[in-house]
């Protein structure tokens, strides 16, 4: 499944979507879609911001998905805290200060970070860098651009989420 066709899919899921109020967490409201992508010249900037190429499947996303219109939604359905608000969705070079916590996270907990990759199969030694993507997940950044998984960091809780961005996108965007 190409990006383009899970944007289609997201947004024919997003215009469906009721919110639950029995629901912890943060939920994407209804008839979200995602904004427009960037230009190639947008992302050749980001590159030298982030200090290395990015994989063809974010280049692709970034092209295509520049993020949700709508920032998600947090009902407590217990009713002791208000609702909030929040756009997970990182857009650069905007997001680079709000998503640095992650990138610090990932630098204190490198162990972990390379445990699980390496458990998952990836040779450790060829990550070039890191870029959040969406809340607390994490695209990992290899020499070889065909590489694309995407691990979660909460703290030293580290695992790999999805083995690529494709995988990720679905599981996030049209799974649950």
């Amino acid at each position: 499944m190409t990006i383009k066709e899970i944007k289609y899919k997201a947004e024919k899921k997003f215009q469906k979507i009721q919110l639950r109020d029995d629901c912890y967490g943060f939920q994407i409201q209804p008839n979200t879609k995602f904004t427009k992508g960037i230009s190639r010249k947008e992302i050749d900037q980001l590159q030298v911001l982030f200090g290395f190429d990015f994989p063809w499947d974010y280049r692709e996303m970034l092209l295509i998905l520049g993020g949700l219109d709508t920032p998600e939604i947090s009902i407590d359905p217990d009713g002791e805290e208000e609702i909030r608000f929040v756009d997970f969705f990182y857009q650069y070079p905007r997001d680079i200060e709000k998503s640095k916590w992650l990138i610090e996270d990932i630098n204190k907990f490198r162990f972990y970070a390379e445990e699980v990759l390496t458990e998952a199969g990836f040779d450790v030694s060829k990550i070039v860098g890191y870029i959040p993507i969406y809340n607390h997940r994490v695209l990992v950044v290899f020499e070889n651009k065909y590489l694309s998984p995407v691990i979660s960091v909460m703290g030293g809780d580290i695992i790999v989420f999805r083995n690529n961005l494709k995988e990720y996108l679905k599981y996030e965007f049209l799974n649950h």
